[in-house]
């Protein structure tokens, strides 16, 4: 694929979002973080006293909470929850990366599969890029920390002390600083930064430096483009969804009249959120009225379907996203290094892709085209 190498390339991931592959991962990815912190969130409110029959009554399909609302161990679980549900969708995005970074090598036949091979191998380095690069920051934290122990428990030098080294302590806190936007760099990139050449957690570490250092305002401007990009994507999705079911009320509510609307009415209480034209959705049908055996479990089956139509939705976004962060690291990585990622050695047998080295090329056919001559010559 030909590429710009600036901004005009970022929102090309509305296109290349639409990829069944990229959406079947985001739904993969949403079901394994629903399951996990779904499990944690439900036994941390079992533990709290709430019955399960007032759980389903109050979340149905999708159980949450608020932070503090449990003890220390329900908070832990919760926290966990939370954790669980981000590292999830920071792998699944280094999938999409990944299969976004063969589209634009020309790869079509990328498949999910692949992806998780690749995942499996790679995707660990997502997680500890950014966790090394919040070690790094918690190092200078609790080094301040330690230093206003030890002034605050020396009588009078303490104070001297303190004063005298305050301006090695200041420049410290500044990199204290830069490292907690280099962390926020980590955390962002890392799936992009492992997801299209496989580096390890060393890698995005440094890579999150150096683009925090010397791409700052394009970093910015990129993913802020990128967030535009998501947005519109996400906003025409859902409303040609909305139209689609609009049309389905109107034409099958012809004859199915208030079976229609009680199987609606039904499977909106299994929807995750309720849209916001919900409401203008029902204006063709009458209001629900008492329900048959078959429209209860009609409805519930309607709403899983309209489960699944939202993670679509949302993994359509999530897509669109991957497929941009992969597009801005291919960029900046030619804007701040001069290396065309797209133009790397193919792929090894373990899903890598490695980096040229000065002088590779030929090295080893040279040295044994050397030993040839020297065993000719002797």
């Amino acid at each position: 694929m030909s590429l710009h190498y600036d901004i005009r390339d970022i929102f090309r991931a509305v296109r290349m979002g639409w990829s069944g592959k990229k959406i079947w991962i985001g739904i993969l990815g949403l079901l394994l973080a629903w399951v996990g912190y779904s499990m944690l969130v439900l036994a941390a409110h079992l533990l709290a006293g709430t019955s399960g029959g007032a759980l389903w009554h109050r979340y149905g399909l999708f159980p949450g909470a608020q932070l503090g609302q449990f003890g220390w161990l329900g908070s832990a679980l919760h926290v966990l929850g939370m954790l669980w549900a981000l590292a999830v969708a920071m792998v699944a995005t280094s999938m999409m990366c990944k299969v976004a970074f063969q589209h634009l090598r020309g790869d079509d036949f990328y498949s999910s599969g692949d992806a998780w091979k690749f995942a499996k191998a790679h995707g660990s380095a997502t997680l500890f890029g950014p966790i090394a690069v919040l070690a790094l920051f918690a190092f200078f934290a609790v080094t301040g920390i330690v230093i206003g122990l030890v002034a605050g428990w020396i009588p009078v030098a303490g104070e001297l002390i303190f004063a005298l080294s305050f301006v090695p302590i200041f420049m410290a806190a500044l990199v204290a600083v830069f490292i907690g936007l280099v962390f926020c760099v980590s955390a962002i990139m890392s799936p992009a930064i492992v997801g299209s050449v496989g580096e390890d957690a060393l890698e995005v570490v440094i890579q999150s430096f150096s683009l925090a250092w010397s791409q700052p305002w394009r970093l910015v401007l990129y993913i802020a483009w990128l967030l535009v990009g998501v947005w519109v994507g996400f906003v025409l999705l859902g409303a040609f969804s909305m139209l689609a079911m609009w049309l389905i009320t109107w034409a099958c509510g012809l004859f199915m009249d208030v079976k229609l609307a009680n199987l609606l009415d039904v499977a909106s209480r299994y929807l995750p959120f309720t849209p916001r034209r919900w409401d203008a959705l029902l204006a063709n049908l009458p209001a629900p009225g008492e329900l048959s055996g078959a429209e209860r479990w009609g409805g519930r089956i309607l709403g899983g379907m309209l489960v699944v139509i939202t993670g679509i939705v949302l993994g359509y976004a999530q897509a669109i996203y991957a497929s941009g962060l992969s597009l801005i690291y291919v960029i900046l990585r030619k804007r701040k290094d001069g290396e065309n990622l797209l133009e790397w050695e193919s792929e090894d047998a373990q899903g890598e892709v490695p980096a040229p080295h000065a002088g590779e090329t030929g090295g080893e056919n040279a040295e044994v085209k050397s030993d040839s001559d020297d065993a000719k010559s002797s």
